[in-house]
């Protein structure tokens, strides 16, 4: 085997290695039970930068509180109209969110501008809608769905690169969802697909 080919080889496992190494890093910190402990009565600790590299307390009380709220009372009616509403409210929490970790310039889908603090990446954006979802269910404004783990595809080796989506779960029927806002530029609404075809088909 030529020398080149076998180093090839080597990198292609140390990467996999190490991304699989970063997927269980992310995995201890997927649970509901984990991620609402950055949910506080007056503030959501957001994740920017990459990674969670950076946190910074987004304020939950007053106007974005009363947002959510209306844009909630839209999604009423049945599962689907809830889901809808749910992009709006993550559409906008990250507008509101934007003003207080300076993330207005957030480009969707970015893979190279780690350390960056103005971008997010998967984990970023994961944590962050999950957070929100965990305090839309904590004011009651949840009516069809609850709020699941975070889950991920992808680990190199299956050709795919690692990725991370917020997730919720129909309450009548079961079904999962993927809530993905990471191939969205900031404030955008993000996709949302059930679980089984984001792993299978969705961006990455």
């Amino acid at each position: 085997m030529a020398r080149s080919s076998f180093g090839t080889i080597v990198g292609f496992v140390l990467a996999a290695v190490f991304s699989l190494t970063l997927s269980s890093q992310a995995q201890a910190q997927s649970s509901v039970r984990v991620q609402a402990t950055f949910v506080k009565a007056q503030y959501i600790v957001f994740c920017h930068g990459f990674g969670c590299h950076f946190e910074t307390n987004v304020r939950v009380k007053g106007k974005l509180a009363s947002e959510l709220e209306e844009i909630m009372e839209h999604g009423e009616k049945s599962p689907a109209h809830e889901r809808e509403a749910i992009k709006q409210a993550v559409a906008y929490f990250e507008r509101h969110a934007a003003r207080f970790a300076g993330t207005e310039d957030d480009i969707a889908g970015n893979y190279e501008m780690e350390g960056n603090r103005s971008q997010l990446d998967c984990v970023d954006e994961a944590r962050n809608t999950t957070r929100l979802l965990i305090l839309l269910q904590r004011e009651g404004l949840l009516k069809h769905h609850t709020v699941a783990r975070i889950e991920g595809r992808g680990f190199v080796l299956d050709t795919r690169y690692p990725h991370n989506t917020a997730v919720i779960r129909e309450k009548e029927t079961g079904i999962r969802w993927s809530v993905d806002s990471w191939m969205r530029h900031n404030g955008d609404v993000p996709e949302v697909m059930t679980l089984a075809r984001w792993k299978r088909d969705g961006f990455s």
